[in-house]
């Protein structure tokens, strides 16, 4: 026997009824689906043969349409198609997203399926689960969202063949993510390898810090002579160790996990103690800009 949504779906001065697959009656209005769906619209407007109507046909004297989705993706749908008065659902679940979104294709809901890939790129639901999010965004040709996906899969260690099995990537496309995170990764340490970028960029205060005297040893690496300077030693293992963080994370996080401790060593320097977490928390951050904008500029290339 079939159950009765909750409200707003149990209206009386509805007008039409749709029955989801799991036997749950929603009473809906014929405008409102029409407004939001071509595909109703194009329903409505078909002439009706005249039928005696059976109870399969019917629920409370209102024309009834069963549908594919159960009652709780057809809520969900639903309430992306009802007035401001009715509060969007919070899409917090993968599966949900996966299952509103193939409804709102289905019936060509435009203004929902913009709004439903709105919700699947928010950080609160890439980082529980980026890779499913980049596998939805794949299945359903969503390039802009899978390109978001796979750059927040950065943050995040590099996912497995299980990670891959569970959420139903195809061998190319998994095999696409893992060439896309190497390529990052390789030009995250590029730029530890290769300085330009920082005198480009660097301000004054940099330049002066850098450039001044010090106790510290220095370490003879062609790599981060800046100036004709050689970096002091515990600048030099900041940044040796930041490389091989980045090939783990090639992501801006990478660039603050030795932060801390290069800044207790420099702190033993009576001359680099002064400046040296100001100086640091200002080159992280351009550091951080130039890593955003050369990851940016890297093409996912996987064909989806």
């Amino acid at each position: 026997m079939p159950s009765e949504a909750k409200a707003p779906f149990n209206n009386a001065k509805a007008d039409i009824v749709l029955l989801s697959s799991d036997n749950v009656n929603f009473r809906v209005f014929r405008c409102i689906l029409a407004l939001a769906s071509p595909f109703f619209e194009a329903m409505f407007d078909l002439p009706q043969p005249q039928r005696n109507h059976s109870a399969d046909e019917t629920f409370d004297g209102l024309d009834m349409i069963q549908v594919s989705e159960n009652s709780r993706t057809l809520d969900m749908l639903l309430r992306f198609c009802y007035p401001a008065a009715v509060k969007d659902p919070s899409l917090k679940d993968t599966n949900d997203v996966e299952k509103v979104l193939e409804a709102a294709m289905k019936y060509g809901m435009e203004e929902v399926e913009e709004r439903v890939r709105k919700a699947m790129v928010a950080p609160s639901l890439l980082e529980r689960n980026c890779v499913r999010i980049f596998a939805i965004a794949c299945r359903y040709g969503l390039e802009p969202e899978a390109e978001t996906a796979a750059r927040y899969s950065l943050h995040h260690p590099a996912p497995t063949q299980d990670t891959f099995a569970t959420a139903l990537l195809p061998n190319h496309i998994s095999q696409g993510l893992v060439t896309y995170r190497s390529k990052c990764s390789h030009a995250a340490r590029t730029l530890c390898d290769n300085l330009d970028w920082l005198k480009q960029s660097q301000t004054h205060s940099f330049y002066e810090w850098w450039t001044n005297c010090c106790p510290c040893d220095s370490k003879a690496d062609v790599r981060y002579l800046t100036h004709g300077t050689y970096p002091r030693d515990w600048w030099a293992d900041y940044m040796d160790e930041t490389s091989v963080a980045l090939e783990e994370f090639p992501c801006g996080a990478a660039l603050t996990k030795n932060l801390a401790k290069a800044v207790e060593r420099a702190n033993s320097c009576p001359s680099c103690r002064r400046r040296a977490h100001s100086q640091m928390v200002q080159f992280t951050g351009t550091f951080a800009r130039e890593l955003d904008k050369v990851i940016a500029e890297i093409p996912l290339g996987i064909a989806i």
